[in-house]
């Protein structure tokens, strides 16, 4: 009973935020110094290129030099796969026990690999390698103070939040962004610890950068509810677009194998680094991510044939970008393409419709978040991301029309969530046989699920799945066959490791659907 009770103090909620805030320090430190790193390298290859506009013999060492780079990058995505892309889907599927990540090499080679690949001119974004740093940061902790699988969960998605407020000074995005895309649910202590880190790692950023948001783009005015139905039709806009988008997104692996069969799929970015420098010598400021390119375009007055040419570009070397397989995320590539639709758009209604011109910069706040909610269907995290970042509290309910209109037409048109999608690419990687060692694993039980409501006894749950424990809240209970299943319930469970992906693939079709997706593997505990 003793030690029981040292355990749950040890466990408490001050424990989890005195660790939380830990990692947020430390997570809010190495993002900030990879943020700085990469703004420093983007500009002197920017630089590089204005000096090759008009002296092109620079070009017989920069190709050379881009290739050697090319060369590393793919020794690294070859060593290790999974600092492959953003990030993102790796941290997924590590939380749900289909991945396992080793913290160290993914810390060190990530930031590496990402500082090369981005700071190269990549239209790749910073995000989704400061989430993966700030995961690997909690899994570090997690190691170090030799925590359980379900408490070093709690700290790697607290490093996640962390990684994203230290890359967007977006805190409360950082913990939506856990909340709604990694975990699909809520829980009392990843919430507070998330929270935590996110908070401190804002602070240690915002101590480096300054308290400025990441996209100043300050609009003080109030949205007219007489034009809110060009938001409604911006929204649907901005579904379709989304949807073009991820098909792109995710039939890119198929596009590379394709068109270069004879290349192996880690020296791929070699290709994309080689594209990519005519862009830079004709438009250096098309490089990047593209948040720079968001305040050029606000600040000055393009044309709408300028920013349709300039979106189909980007569009393009997006997708040549992130194809590569190199370490870099997409957040901000959605954001700038957003923000040019948003600008194309209200143009045309500001053309052609009678709104005021002061508007335009409110129609780039509303299709960033839009087109983020139609791709990475996380409506919420889209709204509190745009709105940390351009700092204006004042659009709410607009943006909220917006990004509801975009996640409903992306909805419509069986748009999956992005992350989910090229998840699945990663775990079909993974599928294995057998191992005979023992792992744990976690699902949630949604409001909706049709096992709400029934005892666990009265359910047929796979054969290769024992259910360990069930936490509701901060309380963990011990499986019985008479509990009866509640909506938030996070199921936790013991599978053998080499099966884990289709384990957790199964137990999540049951809690969807009601009924086992493969019988021959299920069993009914009434038996």
């Amino acid at each position: 009973m003793g030690k029981h009770k040292i355990i749950s103090s040890l466990h408490s909620k001050v424990w989890y935020i005195g660790v939380g805030a830990c990692v947020g320090a430390v997570a809010g430190v190495i993002v900030s110094l990879f943020r700085m790193s990469i703004s420093h390298i983007l500009s002197w290859v920017v630089s590089v290129y204005q000096v090759m506009q008009y002296q092109p013999l620079w070009l017989l060492a920069w190709i050379p030099l881009t290739i050697a780079v090319g060369l590393l990058l793919g020794q690294l995505v070859k060593k290790n796969p999974n600092i492959k892309g953003s990030g993102i889907p790796q941290v997924e599927l590590h939380i749900q026990g289909k991945l396992p990540l080793n913290w160290w090499m993914d810390l060190w080679q990530k930031f590496v690999g990402g500082l090369l690949s981005i700071g190269s001119g990549l239209l790749l974004g910073r995000e989704g390698p400061s989430i993966q740093l700030g995961a690997s940061v909690g899994q570090g902790f997690a190691k170090v103070l030799h925590e359980p699988r379900s408490q070093e969960n709690v700290l790697i998605s607290s490093g996640a939040g962390a990684g994203l407020a230290a890359a967007f000074n977006a805190p409360i995005a950082g913990l939506m962004f856990v909340l709604e895309e990694v975990h699909h649910t809520f829980s009392p202590i990843v919430a507070v610890t998330t929270l935590t880190a996110a908070v401190v790692s804002n602070f240690v950023a915002q101590t480096i950068f300054g308290v400025a948001p990441a996209l100043s783009l300050v609009n003080n005015q109030r949205f007219p509810l007489r034009f809110y139905g060009y938001i409604i039709g911006l929204g649907i806009f901005l579904g379709f677009a989304g949807w073009l988008y991820q098909r792109n997104t995710v039939a890119l692996k198929k596009i590379f194998a394709k068109a270069l069969p004879k290349v192996p799929n880690y020296y791929y970015g070699i290709i994309s680094m080689l594209a990519i420098i005519p862009l830079g010598i004709l438009r250096p400021d098309f490089l990047g991510g593209g948040g720079e390119l968001i305040l050029e375009l606000v600040e000055g007055n393009p044309t709408i044939s300028f920013l349709m040419l300039l979106f189909i570009v980007r569009f393009i070397f997006s997708m040549v970008s992130y194809g590569s397989g190199l370490p870099g995320g997409i957040f901000l590539p959605i954001l700038s393409l957003g923000a040019i639709l948003g600008l194309i758009y209200g143009k045309i209604v500001i053309t052609y419709c009678g709104v005021p011109e002061e508007f335009l910069v409110s129609f780039v706040f509303f299709a960033m978040a839009g087109y983020f909610a139609s791709i990475g269907k996380a409506p919420l995290t889209a709204l509190l991301l745009v709105t940390e970042m351009v700092g204006g509290l004042n659009q709410l309910m607009p943006l909220g029309i917006c990004t509801l209109s975009a996640f409903i037409v992306a909805d419509l048109l069986r748009v999956e969530p992005i992350y989910e999608k090229l998840a699945e690419q990663i775990t079909g990687e993974h599928m294995g046989h057998k191992e005979g060692r023992r792992t744990t694993f976690e699902v949630p039980i949604f409001v909706e699920s049709p096992l709400v409501g029934k005892q666990i006894k009265e359910i047929a749950w796979p054969k290769e799945v024992i259910l360990a424990t069930i936490r509701r809240g901060a309380v963990e209970e011990i499986v019985k066959g008479d509990v009866v299943l509640q909506p938030g319930d996070i199921l936790v469970a013991v599978t053998d490791k080499g099966i884990i992906a289709a384990m957790y693939d199964e137990l999540e079709y049951l809690v969807k659907y009601g009924v086992p997706r493969m019988t021959s593997r299920t069993k009914n505990l009434n038996s």
